[in-house]
């Protein structure tokens, strides 16, 4: 059964109330901060007192002179809101913005996947990896006394095995096996992961696992005096200035809260009931609404000791700092009911030129009692209030039920005539477009997660910043190859690219097993990017006729000519050495 359009309570010309006093046009021009924050001057202190409803008449006057009534609601800290719009001067959905999005020109020479991914994690990021990693293995070589482990495994690593290491990861990711038990990836009966065995050993693996180390690990003592984070500081600032190096992004931005789950032991570990994993490290995320590209970031520290990295941890700071990128850019912002507050939206649009939309709790001063109201409140109606540069909006979206939503980009009561018989407010199905930009990052990263089970905090942190490069360099390939691929393929040939320097460095050793020297997987190292994941899949082919024997014969084999690549048996094969196969080459 339809509804009827429900009541908005605004008062047209000629429409008045009982109770209230009149009062000139002078008295209602009244500024804004001291209507949120300050004592207002006596003539409203006598407004209030004079009016028991919490509403009051005020006459207006136009520019031809005709007499207007309109209808204040005043909360609980007298903050006052009109039930017609204001008539100034406002921000406007269609003002056009000061910024093209897109990748900016650092990065549209990158073509490959490999290129757009050294956009966010850098090689010198990689060297530093590397050398604090080092450090940690000659400790460990020091203390081991097994000469055969100390040559074998306990050795040095190369900027080239760690991309391989990540590149395992990424390629584990795409099999779900992140969490599953690291040897099943090394299965060598049929259920495991062939490209494992053939980049590294199992037991190597293990430990550059449990070697990776992301600072110097002699002075972290002294820098944790300061800073919580001191263990992944370096590698997170510079992950993170290098995805606002690269793109700009749209002009509808999210900001809401990240959880990298952990179950280990971290002094600030937190607990969101609502997150799939309640327990873990809390990450205040700024997300491009439209493209899901991760911006700026920042991690929850717990409470900092003095010192340069000391910061408030109260929303309105959060925000302040994650928007700084962004200000003064005509960017709108979304947010939930965690952050949303009256000073802070005004603050954003008076401070970073920045608008605001989000759900606001019920709890604060600044809302009216009649927007509270449940009692004889129509299904699917709405209360509105207006101020100069913000607006306030009571839904009735269930029975007993009301949605409070705030906005500084929108300044009228407008219905959204394709919700149809609800009747939502404009101001709350632009909320609901928006304010999924993280969840969606957050989805994203769980479908191919490349975090494995760990008791260090800092790995959790640096699986989580895989994870968003991988999002991040996806997003930008797709714009600079203007092509439809899906992610899973993009993270294939980003994992296999990753391993072909490795696979390079290992083809030639004659220590490598007989099955896997013989494997097509080892031509990944001499392929391009554009097609490792076409010679993957060749790995299962079955075997190819002989193309210099009659068809007659019908002889398979599985032997390749390296030169021309086609197919020989054994009896039109030539057998070389590595030195005059060497020399020939």
């Amino acid at each position: 059964m339809a509804h009827e359009k429900p009541d908005l309570h605004i008062l047209g010309e000629g429409e008045s109330e009982s109770s209230g006093d009149s009062y000139t046009d002078d008295d209602d021009d009244i500024d804004i901060d001291h209507l949120s924050q300050r004592s207002h001057n006596s003539e409203m202190e006598q407004e209030l007192s004079d009016t028991d409803t919490g509403n009051a008449d005020v006459l207006d006057s136009d520019d031809e002179g005709n007499i207007n009534v309109r209808t204040y609601l005043t909360s609980q800290n007298t903050t006052k809101w009109s039930r017609v719009p204001e008539q100034s001067n406002v921000r406007t959905k269609s003002e056009s913005t000061k910024f093209l999005a897109g990748v900016k020109p650092i990065g549209r020479n990158a073509s490959t996947a490999i290129q757009c991914w050294k956009l966010i994690v850098t090689d010198d990021m990689l060297q530093d990896v590397v050398k604090h990693t080092n450090t940690e293995i000659q400790l460990k070589r020091s203390m081991c006394t097994n000469s055969h482990t100390q040559k074998c495994v306990y050795y040095n690593t190369s900027l080239s095995e760690l991309k391989a290491f990540i590149g395992l990861l990424y390629l584990a990711g795409l099999s779900h096996a992140n969490r599953s038990n690291v040897k099943d990836l090394w299965r060598s009966d049929g259920c495991g992961l062939e490209v494992c065995r053939v980049t590294m050993t199992l037991r190597r693996f293990g430990f550059l696992q449990n070697c990776l180390r992301f600072d110097d690990k002699t002075t972290r003592q002294e820098r944790k005096r300061t800073d919580n984070l001191a263990a992944i500081r370096s590698l997170f600032e510079n992950f993170v200035s290098n995805c606002q190096a690269v793109y700009t992004p749209s002009k509808y931005m999210t900001i809401d809260e990240q959880l990298a789950a952990f179950h280990g032991r971290c002094s600030f570990k937190q607990c969101l009931p609502n997150k799939p994993s309640k327990y873990g490290i809390k990450m205040y995320t700024l997300v491009d609404a439209k493209t899901y590209y991760t911006f700026n970031l920042e991690i929850y520290p717990g409470t900092q000791p003095p010192g340069p990295y000391s910061c408030s941890n109260k929303p309105n700071d959060v925000v302040n700092r994650l928007v700084a990128p962004i200000s003064q850019s005509n960017r709108n912002v979304t947010f939930d009911s965690w952050f949303t507050s009256y000073p802070l939206m005004l603050h954003l649009l008076r401070e970073h030129q920045l608008t605001s939309v989000g759900t606001i709790r019920k709890n604060k001063a600044e809302i009216p009692n009649e927007m509270l109201q449940l009692r004889n409140r129509e299904l699917y109606s709405t209360i509105f209030g207006f101020q100069r540069d913000i607006t306030l909006a009571s839904y009735m979206a269930k029975k007993n039920k009301v949605v409070l939503l705030m906005s500084t980009l929108h300044h009228d009561g407008s219905i959204d005539k394709d919700t149809s018989t609800q009747m939502k407010p404009e101001i709350e199905t632009f909320y609901n477009k928006t304010k999924g930009g993280v969840d969606v990052v957050d989805e994203l990263c769980s479908n191919y997660d490349v975090t494995r089970n760990t008791k260090r905090w800092p790995m959790i942190v640096f699986y989580s910043i895989l994870n968003m490069s991988g999002i991040n360099s996806f997003i930008v390939y797709k714009e600079n190859n203007k092509c439809k691929i899906s992610r899973r393929n993009f993270l294939r040939g980003l994992g296999l690219e990753l391993i072909r320097e490795q696979l390079q460095q290992k083809k030639d050793k004659m220590f490598l097993p007989k099955e896997l020297r013989k494997t097509d997987l080892m031509e990944l190292a001499s392929e391009q990017a554009g097609a490792t994941s076409q010679r993957l899949t060749r790995a299962v082919e079955k075997p190819k006729r002989c193309h210099l024997c009659p068809k007659k014969k019908d002889r398979k084999t599985k032997h390749v000519c390296y030169q021309c690549k086609g197919y020989l048996c054994m009896e039109h094969a030539v057998l070389v050495c590595e030195d005059c196969l060497g020399c020939d080459r």
